[in-house]
């Protein structure tokens, strides 16, 4: 039995340390959203107004990117390896969290599971911020668990560090910060101390300031800073957020979009229907061989993260564009750590399934990160297309000018969001060649605009969803007045 546990320990090991170097050989190493593109430019200037990046400014995100930046030329490279740099010490919250409930070999095999699932290997490798913010929320949520249970200074201080460090990466996981709640909560009930715990509150707050008074400065004023960060708030709930206010969605449709389709067809899945069979065959066998009894037990151990987890997935259901996996995968990897936990206690076999589920996992993940680095995304493949035009051209689009102005491409493009300025601008260009992207017109239709009368198909371009779900697919029509 021993040397059957080293065996395992050693081969979980080594594939740990091959998902790291996989990941960090295939970094990406351009940009090919708003968002990334925003990030990139950042490195060179920081300017929110110019939405290098855009508000909340994601300062830190940004500062790590640029330590890198000194010595990789390539900026999009630079904040790609710098979000494999956070999540492989992530690597270590893991294990450990997981160290409390499973044996040392069960942990380590949680650690590759979590590690070399498909969707965090892509979002690591991806010049945005959620691949830092992922890793340095698992060193949170294991601060969290050690101040629970420790009434050490220090213990209770390292939580506000890495929240402070986490809101600096990305602001919209700042619903995971009631796991400071509980963690006040517990100190006070250990302590009735009320002076510790207002100076841990101050702290927090001390703590977040020392990034958003850098975050102000940056643009000269608080009262501009207010302005700007409340014109992005008002447009993110109220126009283009994607959140539940501004879609006419069903809410129902909406649910199912985030619970099937992003948190467990892409995230645990990445639409792989072998990983779905081998997750439901290790499920059916943990369900055999454990005891039911031992589910409340379950819930009582991990009832923080549940907590947190079901926060942070309202806030996604109602505050965030669910047409976006990505900004819903936290909630997918703490599932996959709960469900891990759960099922490799005990017995040796379902042990070597959990590892052969990584296996699998890097088996179907190593092509699709080699496809992230090597293939055309959509809109270089459309930007491609109209660049090779000898005739004059203008190309109105949603959000795809953003890549063409980072390409820096030889045509023209504008952006427009409603049909009456988009016509107003189409009049001054009426001696040129007229395209629109299947974006824009979408858009038209939501606003109850039908304009198909007007089109005619040129071409279509595709690349993989998984990447980028909104613009994997953008077709090219040319615009023929009535």
């Amino acid at each position: 039995m021993f040397n059957t546990k080293k065996l395992l320990s050693a081969t979980v090991i080594i594939l740990i340390f091959y998902t790291f170097f996989i990941r960090f050989m295939y970094s990406v190493s351009f940009p090919s959203t708003w968002d990334q593109v925003d990030f990139v430019l950042a490195l060179d200037r920081y300017d929110l107004l110019a939405m290098q990046p855009h508000f909340p400014g994601y300062p830190i995100f940004i500062f790590g990117g640029m330590v890198f930046h000194l010595f990789l030329d390539n900026p999009s490279l630079s904040l790609s390896v710098f979000n494999g740099i956070i999540t492989v010490s992530a690597a270590v919250p893991m294990y450990l969290l997981a160290r409390k409930y499973v044996d040392r070999v069960s942990a380590l095999i949680v650690t590759l599971v979590l590690q070399s699932s498909v969707y965090f290997m892509i979002l690591v490798s991806q010049p945005m911020s959620e691949g830092s913010a992922i890793g340095v929320l698992w060193w949170f949520l294991w601060s969290v668990n050690i101040g629970l249970h420790n009434n050490e200074i220090r213990y209770q201080l390292l939580p506000l560090v890495l929240f402070s460090i986490l809101m600096g990466i990305r602001l919209s996981y700042l619903p995971f910060g009631v796991g400071l709640l509980f963690l006040w909560w517990f100190d006070y009930k250990r302590n009735r101390d009320s002076i510790r715990l207002t100076g841990f509150i101050f702290l927090a707050v001390l703590f977040q300031m020392i990034w958003l008074v850098a975050l102000i400065m940056t643009e000269g004023s608080l009262t501009g800073f207010i302005k700007l960060s409340m014109a992005f708030v008002s447009g993110h709930f109220t126009s283009w957020g994607g959140t539940v206010v501004d879609t006419q969605e069903p809410f129902f449709t909406r649910l199912y979009e985030l619970v099937i389709n992003n948190i467990i067809y892409v995230g645990m899945f990445a639409k792989s229907t072998i990983l779905l069979i081998g997750f439901a065959g290790i499920s059916i066998i943990a369900l055999l061989k454990n005891k039911t009894k031992d589910a409340g037990v379950f819930l009582r151990k991990h009832y923080v993260m549940l907590t947190l987890l079901l926060i942070y997935f309202l806030w996604n259901l109602f505050a965030q564009n669910v047409e976006k996996p990505r900004h819903s995968y936290p909630i997918t990897l703490m599932l996959l750590f709960l469900w891990l936990v759960s099922i490799a206690r005990k017995h040796t076999l379902l042990k070597w399934a959990c590892m052969s589920l990584a296996v699998m996992q890097l088996v179907i993940g190593i092509p699709i990160l080699k496809e992230q680095t090597e293939k055309i995304p959509a809109v270089y493949q459309t930007a491609n297309y109209l660049a090779q035009k000898d005739e004059e051209t203008v190309v109105y689009t949603w959000e795809e000018t953003r890549v063409f102005q980072y390409l820096d491409v030889p045509f023209e493009h504008k952006r427009f969001y409603t049909y009456d300025l988009f016509l107003l601008d189409k009049k001054y260009n009426e001696n040129k060649k007229i395209y629109v992207t299947n974006h824009l017109i979408e858009g038209f239709k939501e606003q109850g605009i039908d304009v198909s009368d007007h089109l005619e198909e040129v071409k279509t371009f595709r690349s993989n969803e998984l990447f980028d779900p909104v613009y994997d697919e953008i077709t090219l029509y040319r615009w023929k007045d009535k």
